[in-house]
């Protein structure tokens, strides 16, 4: 701009000057010519300069305002780019499936959830009519009502397919880009799983309270009517009772003992402890009753074995309800066995009887809960809670260690865990 105010100070000085001539030289022929082309030889190259100058600092200034508009705007695609990346992520990686429909019922949108639910893959989705790709006819349904209603739909639905139990909801949208309908399906399959465990641990836990309840109130009901009288019948009797009240006791000691593992309130005491000490005390607690049913009881320790971190306490209850479950099985004469051995970074425990085994198809699931293999191993033989199993799966896993049976009917079975060397 100061180039231009100098261009203009030097055309009206140049212009005065021309007038002030052409005042002197009126008398003169041509003067006037002169001074008209003088002025004009003057200004003509400073108007051009003043305007090539001029129109140079526009164009620059144009060049650096084009420049950010075009950087601001690269800027806004990039966030918006980001944010629909963003979404897209969120949206592919949520545990809910999501669908976007439009007015015909076309899919939009899926992500990988609801294609896992549907068993389709996302490319092959797009474009097909939600009907076709849901094969469930209360989705189904849902979707219609949605349509016509226009108002929200949901409903819990069972898939029979892959038994699974879904929360389906059904929302009508803004009409954008072609959408129209929003879909969720949110998996209830692990809940529904939990309140069946939980509906299951109460029946069971009021089986086996009912059972001695039951056994206790004949007793008593027994010794009121007269059985009192007898004192060689009270006290049988009464000794039955007092059966029933230590397996009430076993029971309600077990389950706080395995809602405490669970729940993480057991604190394990891990120190260094040879292989021997974890073996022995239980077979000298078990000695006894193997010998009132001549059943031979061994110990097979490998030599030169590290010592392991243990939490002695608790691996003795996992031994001890091992060989209890092995003798009881056990038929007359028959023989347990356990041992010890390395086998790369741990050592393997191994319970063998020759027992009346376990059937196949109860096998995978001894570990579980109040589960009990009665085929077989119950047959005759007094039932016990279903928990001890359970329990010492718990402890065995707590000190990073692996659990498992081997079993055939009429031979026996073999019931392992394992430590591991360096915790």
């Amino acid at each position: 701009m100061a180039l231009t105010q100098v261009a203009i100070l030097i055309i009206v000085v140049a212009a005065v000057a021309s007038w002030l001539n052409l005042e002197s030289c009126q008398q003169t022929p041509g003067c006037a010519r002169s001074v008209i082309l003088w002025v004009l030889g003057i200004s003509i190259p400073v108007v051009v300069l003043v305007a090539w100058l001029w129109g140079r600092w526009y164009a620059n200034k144009t060049l650096v305002i084009t420049n950010q508009l075009e950087r601001d705007y690269n800027r806004q695609v990039g966030l918006v780019e980001f944010q629909r990346q963003r979404n897209q992520i969120v949206m592919q990686y949520l545990a809910d499936g999501v669908l976007l429909l439009n007015k015909k019922g076309e899919i939009r949108l899926i992500n990988r959830a609801a294609s896992e639910i549907f068993d389709i893959p996302q490319a092959k989705a797009i474009g097909q009519p939600f009907s076709s790709v849901a094969w469930n006819h209360a989705l189904i349904d849902l979707w219609q009502a949605c349509r016509q209603q226009e108002e929200e739909q949901r409903a819990t639905v069972e898939l029979d397919r892959q038994n699974k139990f879904l929360e389906a909801i059904f929302k009508p949208i803004q009409p954008q880009e072609g959408v129209s309908y929003l879909v969720v399906l949110q998996d209830l399959t692990r809940i529904r799983r939990l309140e069946s465990i939980r509906r299951d641990f109460i029946s069971n836990v009021s089986h086996e309270l009912l059972t001695p309840i039951a056994s206790v109130r004949a007793v008593v009901e027994t010794l009121e009517d007269g059985a009192l009288d007898n004192r060689e019948v009270a006290l049988k009797f009464l000794g039955r009772a007092a059966d029933e009240v230590d397996s009430m006791t076993q029971l309600v000691n077990e389950l706080l003992t395995l809602t405490r593992i669970e729940s993480g309130v057991t604190e394990f005491k891990f120190s260094p402890t040879a292989v021997s000490e974890l073996i022995l005390r239980p077979v000298e607690r078990f000695g006894e009753q193997a010998s009132r049913k001549e059943i031979e009881l061994s110990v097979e320790v490998a030599p030169d074995l590290p010592m392991i971190p243990a939490d002695c306490d608790q691996i003795w209850q996992v031994v001890r309800n091992f060989l209890h479950n092995a003798i009881k099985h056990t038929p007359r004469s028959g023989q347990v066995k356990i041992s010890a051995s390395k086998k790369k970074k741990e050592i393997i425990f191994a319970i063998e009887d020759t027992g009346v085994g376990i059937h196949p198809e109860d096998l995978p699931r001894i570990f579980e809960r109040f589960y009990k293999a009665d085929r077989s191993r119950n047959r005759g033989a007094v039932s016990g809670t279903g928990l001890g199993l359970a329990i010492a799966k718990h402890i065995v896993l707590a000190h990073n260690g692996r659990i498992w049976a081997e079993s055939s009917l009429g031979k026996g079975s073999t019931f392992y865990f394992s430590l591991p060397i360096n915790n």
